[in-house]
């Protein structure tokens, strides 16, 4: 198996989102290939187009050839199912060596299962749109299952669309914000992957459900070890991306309302998370350097360092030679 950085772990750093460096220089797509090296990491999963400087093929293939030079794999993802996103992501997902582009459902959760039917059928409709090109190209979709999807949604989307052309991209901690087993959701999804991002949360219990912190792998509550496990017998030509988000995401699970957006979650389903919380949650949830108003150099090198703690984590867990403990500039 194959380990590669997912660029959203450095979603600070990059200025893509909602934090801006204002001292430090913006990591950059080749400051992300730089950093994979740099790790001993085998590729760099851009998670945004906006990453790149254009999609054009003449700055996709000098991207192309510096990742080559690295000895690094590529691959691309999207927001969305707008299919003529998806169709520019195609093609410059083929000029860059990129084996697949990830998509995702960005619509929120319906409350009924009719709702959420016609939200899968109208995505199917927009993945089958760029499917054409994907056959041309010789590369599939990746449907991540993001926060506002089941697992038997994705299933379900993955029968309307047919074929082998829409698959999965199975990020280990999202199952966590619907209930469900990340370890099962793997079992279920393991035939359709097409990638992996690695993902890990710590919990803290609040008065109406929890809040998910994100944290380096392997000190979360992901049984990370039994999916990497079950992965490399079932798939082990997968890549691996490692995702390490500096966030929190509150999930309201004993609210009426949230659970009226989850239909199909059972008691226990919701008893299983609950004893998670109760029986590896922390007492609180304590503040990331950004909330509490740290220095730009703080935020950043809190960032970096959950990086670094992650890959030689799964480094280990893999028999690996872990990388060198190193920080941008050194």
């Amino acid at each position: 198996m194959r380990l590669g950085l997912h660029s959203y772990s450095y979603h600070l750093a990059a200025g893509l989102w909602d934090y801006a460096p204002a001292v430090n220089e913006p990591m950059t797509a080749v400051h992300f290939l730089r950093k994979a090296a740099e790790l001993s990491l085998d590729g760099v999963y851009f998670c945004d187009p906006r990453h790149f400087e254009s999609l054009e093929y003449a700055s996709a293939t000098t991207l192309r050839e510096k990742a080559e030079a690295l000895g690094l794999y590529l691959e691309v993802g999207m927001t969305g199912t707008n299919p003529e996103a998806l169709q520019d992501l195609v093609r410059a997902a083929h000029v860059l060596g990129s084996p697949l582009v990830r998509a995702s459902l960005d619509r929120p959760r319906a409350r009924s299962p009719e709702g959420m039917k016609a939200i899968l059928t109208a995505a199917a409709g927009e993945l089958l749109e760029a499917v054409p090109l994907c056959e041309r190209y010789g590369l599939p979709l990746a449907v991540e299952n993001t926060p506002n999807v089941t697992t038997q949604e994705l299933l379900a989307l993955l029968e309307m669309t047919g074929g082998d052309w829409v698959r999965v991209c199975f990020d280990t901690g999202n199952p966590l914000v619907t209930l469900e087993d990340p370890l099962a959701s793997a079992e279920a999804l393991a035939p359709f992957l097409a990638s992996v991002h690695l993902k890990d949360y710590q919990l803290a219990a609040g008065s109406d459900g929890f809040t998910l912190i994100g944290c380096a792998l392997g000190e979360g509550v992901v049984d990370l070890v039994s999916i990497i496990d079950l992965l490399s017998t079932r798939a082990p030509e997968l890549r691996l991306n490692i995702e390490t988000p500096v966030g929190k995401q509150h999930v309201p699970a004993l609210e009426e309302e949230y659970l009226s957006h989850l239909p199909q979650a059972t008691a226990s389903a919701l008893g299983r998370t609950l004893r998670l919380v109760r029986d590896r949650g922390l007492a609180h949830a304590s503040q990331f350097a950004r909330e509490r108003g740290a220095e730009e150099e703080e935020v950043l090198a809190e960032e970096d360092d959950l990086v670094v703690r992650s890959v030689h984590w799964v480094q280990r867990a893999l028999g690996r030679p872990e990388a060198e403990d190193l920080r941008p500039g050194e």
